[in-house]
């Protein structure tokens, strides 16, 4: 009896576990996912990492790593604000870059090191296009600290602040999380653990391109902290970082 007890009990405990592994296939299925030879007869491969990364013959630069897609050269215009304490940089770098390099329009999603200019060139949806003007977005490719969080006074210390933890200087004090997480737990990771991308706010600090991260499995645009605050405090990938 006691075995029964306890195999239903592992079953029991198991199963949210073995329903998300089922639902968290990453890139496979997602929009990401260019296998489909069907509509994207460019992958002749089908291969669902193929398009951004390979084991060979890739960028001496790895602005992501193992990228073989060709590197966006736009003129970007970045972010800039009198009231931000941040150090803007001249231009994406990091995985911003290499989310830009079809997410600005410039390159075809087929393009790659090899094929920078393909026969049969594949463009991003306009409805996805952002950039090369990001001066309407919110502020990437820069370095979010402690000094950062010091200066600005709205900013949590990326450092020291903990995902789940309650807000202390707001009068509704609730902590910024999903009821659940779709993808693997932030809760109790600092930001700069979780979100940050060597100490940089980037694209990915925000979206999980490989629908792993937190809520990206069950996110439509990839977030990694989707949803609202209860409260009505507003988004709660905003509340992470931002005291409001």
């Amino acid at each position: 009896m006691k075995k029964v007890t306890a195999l239903l009990i592992g079953a029991a405990l198991s199963l949210p576990l073995l329903l998300q592994a089922a639902t968290n296939k990453g890139i496979e299925g997602s929009v990401h996912d260019f296998s489909n030879v069907t509509n994207n007869t460019w992958n002749t491969r089908s291969g669902v990492c193929s398009p951004c990364h390979a084991a060979h013959h890739t960028d001496p630069n790895q602005i992501v790593p193992l990228w073989v897609h060709a590197t966006s050269t736009a003129a970007f215009q970045m972010y800039d604000s009198p009231t931000m304490d941040a150090t803007t940089s001249s231009s994406p770098s990091g995985s911003s870059l290499a989310c830009l390099s079809c997410h600005d329009g410039s390159l075809a999603i087929n393009a790659s090191i090899s094929s920078p200019n393909p026969a049969t060139a594949v463009y991003i949806d306009p409805a996805a296009q952002i950039g090369p003007d990001l001066h309407t977005t919110h502020p990437i490719s820069f370095t979010y600290d402690a000094a950062l969080a010091d200066a600005d006074g709205g900013l949590e210390n990326p450092i020291s602040y903990r995902i789940g933890d309650p807000k202390a200087f707001l009068t509704v004090n609730v902590a910024p999380v999903p009821a659940t997480w779709s993808g693997t737990s932030l809760t109790g990771k600092t930001i700069n653990d979780a979100l940050l991308i060597d100490g940089k706010m980037e694209c990915s600090s925000c979206h999980d391109v490989h629908k792993i991260v937190g809520s990206a499995p069950s996110s439509g645009i990839l977030v990694k902290i989707s949803g609202n605050d209860s409260t009505g405090r507003g988004s709660l990938i905003c509340r992470t970082c931002h005291i409001k």
